[in-house]
């Protein structure tokens, strides 16, 4: 059986590369003899660093998408945020150049539905959908769908909204994900000042609320290292140079800072984070990586899918708007932790349980679709 993968493969980001390690270790736990082919946005940056042999295919190549499409069984789609409009959306695009998140990610569905293929959402996120456009072709994609795991409430609720109601709370793919050994940690562990990872990227949505929000963070975390003894590890989780070169400018203004970039395999710059005291994080998935690693993070919510992961952990308090220029209760979050460490790494492993069950059902709905898938 052949299944074929569509997502953002292949373009640097340590978060997407990271959910396409936990589905390919989930299918292959399933049955290690499947075979998988995976959409890519680029051939020229590793979208899979696993041992499993996979065959890849340009996303934007609609005839080798076709091709492979023809002799797949079950076509999955996800996971991470995908179908959204910040880039806006034209339906038109659909057959020019899917120009738009929602074009690109629905043309292989509209193929595989048309060749009489299973679909299957996995783990997906949903919104913003602002354009009543986007919430109409939202609607009738989600019905094209035979099956559809989301990753958190607020996307359950927005296909709700549009009228679907097959989809199932599930989690992210990347709260089941191991890290694995890195090399490049010993230098870190060896470092017995306080280690405080920072994460900030570029977001041209809110352009001047993420340049007002940065500065003010990078002036207090200044003012902290002269109080604390502070090492600063910038990491971009990103591999495009534009993220490198803002992680590079963060650490020249944070003074005692390293740029930890994302040169290796998901795993490894999860076991990174690992070594942290604490991570201070705008992207999702550097707050997944710590807090699934013990490590306590302070989210930086620049799209409400940070602020749902840090809602459906239950730690609220650890998470901080982009738009709220009132740093008192950030402050205050990061003084306790660093004063409490023991107290909140204990708040963390608590917590860490009800994402990690609820991962479980992208597995069990993964299962049904593929037996399903066999006689279709």
């Amino acid at each position: 059986m052949k299944l074929f993968i569509h997502g953002f493969y292949g373009a640097g980001n340590a978060g997407d590369d990271a959910i396409l390690e936990a589905m390919i270790e989930t299918i292959k736990e399933i049955n290690d003899t499947f075979e998988i082919v995976v959409s890519i946005r680029s051939k020229n940056i590793p979208a899979y660093y696993g041992k499993e042999s996979i065959h890849y295919v340009l996303g934007s190549d609609i005839p080798s998408v076709s091709k492979e499409l023809e002799t797949c069984s079950l076509l999955l789609v996800g996971g991470g945020g995908l179908f959204q409009d910040y880039n806006s959306f034209d339906p038109a695009n659909l057959f020019t150049n899917q120009r738009g998140a929602i074009n690109y990610y629905t043309y292989p569905i509209i193929l595989a539905k048309m060749m009489a293929k299973r679909v299957m959402f996995y783990g997906i996120g949903v919104g913003p959908l602002d354009q009543p456009a986007s919430r109409i072709a939202m609607k009738w994609i989600g019905e094209l769908a035979d099956d559809i795991t989301v990753r958190d409430m607020e996307s359950f609720q927005l296909l709700k909204e549009v009228g679907i109601t097959k989809q199932l709370l599930t989690a992210d793919p990347v709260t089941r994900l191991d890290s694995t050994y890195a090399s490049a940690a010993e230098v870190i562990k060896n470092n017995k000042l306080l280690k405080i990872g920072v994460n900030l990227r570029n977001w041209t949505y809110a352009e001047h609320d993420a340049k007002v929000f940065q500065q003010r963070l990078i002036r207090y975390l200044r003012m902290l290292s002269k109080t604390l003894p502070i090492t600063y590890y910038v990491m971009p989780f990103n591999k495009l140079p534009s993220e490198v070169v803002k992680a590079e400018q963060i650490a020249k203004k944070l003074g005692d800072a390293e740029v930890l970039p994302y040169s290796s395999s998901p795993k490894e710059y999860k076991y990174l984070c690992q070594q942290l005291d604490l991570m201070i994080a705008m992207r999702l998935h550097a707050n997944i990586f710590c807090i699934y690693e013990g490590v306590p993070s302070v989210g930086i919510s620049y799209d409400g899918k940070v602020e749902q992961f840090f809602q459906e952990l239950h730690l609220t308090d650890y998470c901080h708007s982009l738009s709220n220029f009132a740093f008192s209760p950030m402050k205050q979050i990061i003084q306790d932790i660093l004063n409490q460490p023991n107290h909140h790494k204990k708040v963390i492993q608590d917590k860490l349980t009800i994402l990690k069950e609820r991962e479980k059902m992208n597995k069990e709905t993964l299962i049904k679709a593929i037996e399903l898938s066999k006689h279709d």
